[in-house]
């Protein structure tokens, strides 16, 4: 599985470049010492940075949650492109072909790699579920839950098979 997951990373290189930079912003921000910081690796932590984990639950929860929300809102803008180049612009022809196909392209990319590694999900989850706000474990649980999720799709690549099936659909209608 290992080298199916490194193949697709490779494949979808900008989106693991931009998750690996925001993972390094957030672990500056949040002063937790970065160990490797190599983004594309053959191994599981292809377009992830190993860090030390977090001892809060704030801190654990925006490593996981802010590289994530960042992919996904540049996954979402990068497919409105083409979207709006067509129905606004008027665009046609081999500039839309070629500008749509690399937009899409890197939207895939985005999305593929937005989520975190299962191990900072689990971490976050157990840092969040036994801290003693409740607050903090309410406002925490709807970005726990997708990050949560995201991450077991992407460990065993099903992001990525997602995410064509998603673009298949669009491209369809």
């Amino acid at each position: 599985m290992t080298g199916l997951y490194v193949l697709i990373k490779y494949l979808t290189f900008p989106g693991a470049l931009v998750r690996g930079f925001w993972e390094q912003v957030v672990c500056r921000c949040c002063k937790v010492p970065v160990e490797d910081n190599r983004y594309l690796r053959n191994d599981e932590m292809a377009s992830h940075i190993e860090h030390e984990f977090m001892p809060t639950a704030r801190g654990a929860f925006a490593i996981c949650f802010v590289p994530c929300l960042f992919n996904l809102v540049g996954a979402f803008l990068m497919g409105l492109i083409p979207s709006v180049m067509v129905l606004y612009l008027k665009f046609s022809g081999l500039a839309l072909t070629l500008c749509s196909a690399v937009s899409y392209w890197f939207a895939l990319s985005l999305f593929v790699n937005a989520f975190p590694l299962v191990e900072d999900a689990l971490h976050m989850k157990d840092k969040v579920y036994h801290s003693g706000n409740i607050l903090q474990k309410i406002f925490y649980t709807p970005g726990l839950f997708i990050t949560f999720g995201g991450a077991f799709l992407e460990k065993y690549c099903l992001t990525f098979l997602a995410a064509v099936i998603f673009t298949v659909v669009l491209l369809l209608k």
